[in-house]
């Protein structure tokens, strides 16, 4: 497998070194098959996603197809215009020169995906890295067999392998591609893996971006309007059975509303789906028997307010809500990725906000209440890769904003514009004449010349 892969790259080499992929018509043409594939694959999509999550059709189409198809119109409506040269302003120092920023591929580019959203989250980094003029290996998840099947049909019968191909495997072939070099790296996962990526990357000073997670907190004063911030965060926590990165994690609710809020989270979840939430199509599962162990130790030690119920056999959890959770319980160590919520109350916003601040940063922070003073003190004095006011999860889907974790939640951000520029290296030009050449920067240096510069450096 190792010689596989080095030979594919030998061939990625050449064939990005043959400049087939800088030429801006090039680019569009495959984005253009790539949306087109995708809507004659549709319903094997779909099918896989239901297959390896139990998503429905509408949350598969919603949360994974359209948001690729979203993104891909956007790179074709607007790649022109992205890639132009763009011009800035040139220092009177340096007249008669012109300068502008030429936008380059890196070259070789790897996209690691995860199994959470396994189409998606493969699909739009890759389209992006296709973009920007790179040639491609995808790694998908092994966790999710039938998309990442599905995955190697699309993109082998839209791409030739030597510019992009599809890496299939588990451990073994993370490590085996990790140890070659790389001009770019883009990762979305775990912190711990995360971690592993990044140490490998630098072993080739390769940049990377690092799509993580994190413990994404909610706060829930006592002037939300309570109805609408129970349907919203429920709705955020059973996205995916929970399985997502930017889901609220866990809930700090005033004191004085608490035992309200409660009942109203139980009643929004028996509204979406039902009491009996196994037999609802629009509640999915959780991805395997590990994962699903994992999140049932997470129920030992703290009061189960809601739900609890598990079945190994179908990977099922049903949506839970912790009450008298304490800060050092098992539900507040990691990041739960599951449809556990843990509730804790508080008196001042400032307990919460320091709760937080002590913690690693988060890739979201929530914020519910009608205050604009309470909700500014939130934005202003807490940390987080992105950020809420009266909603969750929503700002993912806006590809005007930069979508991205800090710290231990990640490093660099894409989406729209900044997909095309996290996987394009910015080169700086200055293009000048030599009919005019000034000999005020040459030895022998002058008096008179320095006191002009003292001015033009002022």
């Amino acid at each position: 497998m190792s010689n596989k892969i080095e030979d594919l790259l030998l061939k990625q080499d050449d064939y990005f070194r043959s400049h087939a992929t800088l030429n801006l018509q090039f680019r569009l043409s495959k984005l253009k098959k790539l949306k087109e594939n995708i809507s004659k694959l549709e319903p094997e999509i779909l099918k896989a996603l239901n297959n390896d999550l139990g998503k429905s059709e509408f949350e598969a189409f919603s949360t994974e197809v359209g948001m690729v198809q979203h993104e891909l119109s956007q790179q074709i409506k607007k790649l022109k215009r992205w890639a132009r040269p763009q011009k800035v302003s040139t220092p009177i120092i340096a007249f008669p020169a012109k300068s502008y920023i030429q936008k380059q591929p890196f070259g070789k580019v790897l996209v690691i995906s995860p199994f959470n959203y396994p189409f998606s989250l493969a699909i739009m980094p890759l389209a992006a890295a296709i973009s920007a003029g790179n040639v491609v290996v995808l790694k998908p998840s092994e966790y999710t067999t039938s998309t990442s099947a599905i995955l190697e049909k699309l993109i082998t019968e839209t791409f030739e392998q030597k510019y992009v191909a599809v890496v299939q495997g588990g451990i073994e072939e993370n490590k085996m591609l990790l140890a070659q070099r790389w001009d770019k790296i883009f990762f979305t996962g775990s912190t711990k893996v995360g971690k592993i990526v990044l140490e490998a990357a630098a072993k080739h000073l390769t940049p990377v971006v690092l799509e993580l997670g994190g413990k994404n907190p909610v706060v829930v004063n006592k002037d939300a309007n309570l109805k609408v911030a129970a349907r919203r965060i429920i709705w955020g926590k059973l996205v995916n059975a929970g399985q997502t990165c930017i889901a609220p994690d866990y809930l700090f609710v005033h004191k004085d509303i608490k035992e309200v809020f409660l009942k109203q989270l139980v009643t929004t979840i028996q509204t979406f789906v039902s009491e009996n939430p196994k037999t609802c199509p629009d509640y999915a599962s959780i991805v395997n028997e590990d994962a699903l162990n994992r999140l049932k130790s997470l129920l030992k030690d703290s009061n189960v307010y809601y739900g609890g119920e598990v079945d190994t056999e179908q990977n099922y959890l049903s949506p839970t809500i912790l009450s008298e959770v304490k800060t050092d319980s098992l539900a507040m160590q990691d990041e739960i990725f599951g449809p556990i919520l843990p509730v804790m109350n508080f008196t001042e916003l400032d307990e919460v906000i320091d709760f937080i601040n002590k913690g690693e940063k988060p890739l979201a922070a929530y914020y519910f209440g009608e205050n604009k003073q309470q909700q500014k003190k939130f934005i202003n004095n807490t940390f987080s890769g992105d950020a809420g006011i009266n909603e969750v999860i929503m700002h993912f889907v806006n590809l005007n904003l930069p979508f991205g974790g800090v710290g231990y939640s990640g490093m660099g951000s894409y989406h729209g514009k900044r997909s095309f520029e996290i996987f394009s290296h910015e080169r700086s030009v200055v293009k000048t004449t030599t009919l005019l050449d000034l000999p005020l920067r040459y030895p022998p240096s002058k008096t008179w010349v320095l006191k002009i510069l003292r001015l033009l450096f002022k």
